[in-house]
């Protein structure tokens, strides 16, 4: 299984609410600040704290630049309805493009390629995955807008999504899901909003030009709530980082939620977050366990079912003692198998063990990595089973038949061969490639 996130913008989406989300749900507060800190601008700082939209509790994030924040402009504003912070800045999205939306904020407003939030986020100190997931979000933007604007999207140039509060948010949201340890995304129904919104040539429908073509694909509720519910930024994020529909099989862990900055409506003005576990695609697919109880057979008769059952395809096969009915000592004889080659365990089990019936069922594994390493010893090569898991050994196990047959040619304990051969590894695993002598 894997750690997961499906979102709900059951209210929209901003990037401060998907970063106040995925704090409520568990994300450290210190991996975002210490990863916002790391933005080379002087004056960022961020702060979150709980707050109510309705009847929920929500995490409120906030980014302050030089100690101010973004406040609503009476004169500028075309509608109402739940905002957030990134709601509307002045955007700029291409030569001569200027949307003057109906939030501002008074420091660094200077225009910003893309070239330039990539050396700004490439300057950054942050993990490299944060760094990933923050350039991916940003290359969304600048194709999306490029698309709605007929320019290329080297020279889409960024207003609102170029500020450093914005580059705050997706640096954030980034360490955010980079602390839970999110490797999936998944997202429910978008709630847009409505209404028009002024840009410098005039007015246009909400969700805005850019916003809609970042959303092509999710399942967008048009004409539902008052107001810019989806800013650029929070539709980069889920374009970027999610796949749009919720995900299938699910166990959820943890919810958050993530606040808008406006209160009041009909609809709390928060996004939720659920953390949970789906299943790795790249895992090895479930085997099946079959297992009878044995109190009839010889030691040899079942030593020779644990045999027929590997040489009928099990992955592997093992007794183990049990206390049966009216005090009789027996086994319970165990084996794995995969689907194709159940069956064939199943008929081995009845064959050699005489026994009336079988249970099974389905287990997952986690598995190691595997190789064989040969190795000289001064009874001769044997190969040495080495597993390694994230890129690190885990353990390196002589070969027992390779150790048997050295022992019975040199006439010496088995033993003796399997010291040598751990030896002989543990000589050539200190060297830079452990594999040249294979």
């Amino acid at each position: 299984m894997r750690k997961s996130l499906y979102v709900e913008p059951f209210s929209g989406i901003a990037g401060d609410m998907f970063v106040g989300a995925l704090l409520d749900a568990g994300a450290s507060f210190e991996a975002v600040r210490e990863a916002v800190a790391g933005i080379p601008a002087e004056g960022i700082e961020v702060g979150a704290e709980k707050v109510m939209r309705g009847a929920l509790a929500c995490t409120k994030f906030t980014v302050k630049v030089h100690g101010e924040t973004e406040a609503a402009s009476s004169t500028e504003q075309e509608h109402e309805g739940p905002r957030s912070h990134d709601h509307g800045h002045d955007h700029d999205h291409g030569p001569g493009h200027d949307h003057a939306h109906d939030h501002h904020h008074s420091e660094d407003h200077g225009h910003r390629t893309l070239a330039d939030i990539r050396k700004l986020l490439e300057k950054t100190r942050i993990s490299k995955p944060v760094r990933d997931r923050g350039l991916l979000i940003f290359d969304h933007l600048a194709a999306a807008e490029a698309r709605v604007h007929g320019a290329d999207p080297s020279s889409v140039r960024f207003h609102e999504v170029g500020a450093l509060d914005a580059v705050a948010d997706v640096v954030a949201a980034a360490a955010a899901l980079d602390a839970l340890g999110i490797r999936d995304l998944f997202c429910g129904p978008v709630r847009c909003g409505s209404g028009m919104v002024r840009i410098a040539h005039g007015r246009v429908p909400v969700p805005a030009p850019g916003t809609l073509q970042l959303l092509l694909g999710f399942d967008l509720r048009l004409e539902e709530g008052r107001g810019e519910l989806v800013t650029p930024t929070g539709a980069a994020i889920l374009a970027a980082l999610s796949t749009p529909r919720p995900p299938g099989e699910f166990y959820p862990e943890r919810v958050g939620y993530g606040a808008g900055t406006r209160d009041g409506g009909e609809v709390p003005n928060c996004l939720r977050v659920t953390v949970g576990r789906t299943p790795d695609p790249a895992a090895e697919p479930p085997v099946w366990e079959v297992a009878a109880n044995l109190d009839d057979l010889a030691p040899q008769v079942t030593a020779r079912a644990v045999e027929a059952l590997l040489e009928a395809g099990a992955l592997d096969a093992w007794t183990e003692p049990a206390g049966m009915k009216k005090g009789r000592s027996g086994v319970v004889l165990r084996a794995l198998a995969d689907e194709g080659r159940l069956a064939a365990v199943e008929e081995a089990f009845f064959g050699e063990t005489g026994t009336l019936g079988l249970r099974k069922h389905r287990v997952e594994r986690s598995k190691c990595e595997r190789e064989w390493v040969k190795v000289k010893t001064p009874f001769g090569a044997v190969r040495v089973k080495v597993g390694t898991r994230g890129g690190e050994v885990v353990s390196a196990a002589p070969e027992y038949e390779d150790c048997r047959k050295a022992a019975a040619k040199g006439k010496v304990p088995v033993r003796k061969v399997m010291d040598a051969a751990r030896a002989a590894w543990r000589e050539i695993s200190t060297e830079p490639d452990p594999n040249s002598s294979t």
